[in-house]
């Protein structure tokens, strides 16, 4: 069997699926003073009545990364870079960094080693946990590698390199997301044994993974090489549940509403769009690839505010639990039921909770619902916006310009069943609710794929070839072509996922580009550059049908 679990801004879920059937669902409301008590709390739940050994793995969706940033309240990890001449940093990553000497040119050539003599003073700045990047380190990591040795020396436990966690060029998001990673290693690894420790009470042994912004999953020790990956995990599961539950078959909207929030993503020829330049942290931009999804603080538990023009404010705070369900001020969730789009809870308590706005609440109701409808819309066509500017690169992209037209929107999350409904009335789209829609995001977890991608990058002319993500250059094997830089990167992903204990290993090739190098007139050599990944996706779809919760 398989076991998700989702952390959310309002209810912490759990679903147990057996094969593509769901056998078992819990839903306790989340602690944010202490994430680890809500999911032990789900466990136990979803555990009545099975046996732990039956479970052959336990997926983990948790916002502990998200949060940690997000109130930045964790103190500052030391950043030393290798910018090389003529470019500017300042500002640019979350903390000052230490600068230093040396260049590494676009082919990957060093130009200038780092002079020592100019940083004595280096290693009074070292954290436990530190971060390094140098640019062009992709193609040469000589320096980076050099830096990271000295540091581990002087009192740095762990040390985060750029071109390791990122093998693709932007020499700025490689250091956000070195950096980032080394701030969060701490409530990682702590988060990381407690959650150990409290499987090992439930004698849960099977492997245990962590989801990641891209939909794919890492087993959780080796999720310490790469703790920024768990960055945004709550949106990538409704994702993934959605592709589970009802894949769309036309051009789609999804919209994962719950408590707090609403994730926003889009879907085209049945797969989700990802984000071309990764995710932004703090308004940083990173090397964490992630889909093309959009994050507002509406949801059922949003709070209203009416302005003395008497239009409605709803989120981004959260009020608590809806009137209806015993709640001591209205929220959405009692709009939303006044105006007749969902029945739950007491009816009588949101009329009465919703009258400190006006004596006919059924009129505000519908301004209160019509508000929030409104933002979301209106954060849709800022997405579509985006999506529309986004570079093109070939003359194909030109020749056939691409427009996405939305044809239907799909709703999942506790808050999705009314919300979604007066969108797609506003919209003038379908609309699509799901079976198992509630708990969508724990069974987008349970499914996922394990992922993990690498690149490979040679200038023959040089004889080499460099796998950043290794951290190492190597000697062109004789007979070099496309097929054996195909067959390096794919042995070295099989070889550095060897111990995750997978059934199906699937790679695929995401890009390639092949360039010929001339000189005096005359062919003198190639450039390759190729990624590739474990596919990515779900394991199997899951049959959409509700299962009652074990209360």
């Amino acid at each position: 069997m398989l076991l998700g679990i989702d952390v959310g801004g309002t209810f912490t879920d759990a679903v147990l699926l057996d094969g593509a059937l769901p056998v078992k669902m819990a839903k306790v409301p989340t602690t944010h003073e202490n994430i680890l008590e809500g999911i032990v709390h789900v466990l136990d739940k979803v555990l009545v009545g099975q046996r732990a050994e039956d479970i052959s793995r336990a997926v983990i969706s948790s916002t502990i990364v998200t949060n940690s940033l997000a109130e930045n309240k964790l103190p500052p990890a030391f950043l030393a870079v290798i910018p090389g001449p003529g470019m500017n940093v300042e500002n640019a990553f979350p903390v000052k960094p230490y600068i230093l000497s040396g260049c590494v040119d676009h082919r990957g050539k060093i130009t200038a080693g780092i002079d020592w003599n100019k940083h004595k003073d280096l290693f009074d700045h070292v954290t436990p946990c530190s971060a390094v990047s140098c640019k062009f380190a992709v193609r040469e990591p000589q320096l980076e590698n050099l830096l990271v040795y000295e540091l581990s020396k002087h009192g740095a436990g762990k040390v985060y390199a750029g071109a390791q966690l990122s093998g693709e060029l932007n020499f700025l998001r490689r250091t956000n997301s070195a950096y980032f990673s080394a701030q969060v290693y701490g409530v990682f690894v702590a988060f990381l044994e407690k959650v150990l420790a409290a499987l090992k009470v439930r004698k849960i042994t099977c492997p245990i993974h962590i989801l990641k912004a891209d939909g794919g999953t890492i087993p959780l020790l080796a999720a310490l090489n790469e703790p920024i990956e768990a960055i945004f995990t709550g949106p990538a599961a409704s994702v993934l549940g959605i592709e589970a539950l009802a894949t769309p078959e036309k051009n789609a909207i999804s919209l994962d509403i719950g408590g707090t929030t609403t994730d926003i993503a889009f879907w085209e020829n049945g797969k989700p769009l990802m984000a071309r330049r990764g995710a932004s942290i703090n308004n940083y931009p990173t090397a964490v690839r992630a889909f093309h999804m959009r994050s507002i603080g509406i949801g059922g538990d949003s709070c209203i505010h009416k302005l003395e023009c008497g239009d409605y404010v709803v989120g981004p705070k959260r009020a608590g639990v809806c009137a209806a369900l015993g709640g001591k001020e209205a929220t959405l969730s009692d709009a939303l039921i006044v105006a007749g789009y969902v029945e739950f809870g007491n009816r009588a308590k949101s009329h009465a909770a919703l009258k400190k706005f006006g004596e006919d609440t059924l009129c505000e109701a519908r301004k209160i619902v019509s508000a929030a409808v409104q933002k979301i819309s209106a954060t849709i066509q800022e997405m579509l916006v985006e999506y529309a500017k986004q570079p093109v690169y070939t003359v194909d992209d030109i020749v056939h310009e691409h427009i996405f037209q939305p044809e239907v929107l799909i709703g999942v999350g506790g808050g999705s069943l009314g919300l979604v409904k007066a969108l797609g009335e506003a919209m003038n789209l379908q609309v699509n609710i799901p079976q198992g829609a509630v708990v969508a995001n724990a069974i987008g977890a349970a499914v996922a794929r394990p992922t993990m991608s690498a690149g490979l990058r040679t200038d023959t002319t040089d004889g080499f070839y460099i796998i950043p993500e290794c951290g190492k250059k190597n000697r062109l094997p004789s007979g070099f072509d496309k097929n054996t830089a195909i067959s390096l990167v794919k042995n070295f992903l099989l070889d550095a996922t060897k111990d995750w204990q997978l059934s199906d290993r699937e790679t695929e090739l995401i890009s390639y580009e092949h360039f010929y190098c001339i000189h005096d007139y005359y062919e003198s050599g190639d450039i390759i550059s190729l990624r590739m990944q474990l596919k990515p996706g779900i394991l199997c779809k899951v049959e959409g049908r509700e299962v009652a919760f074990d209360d």
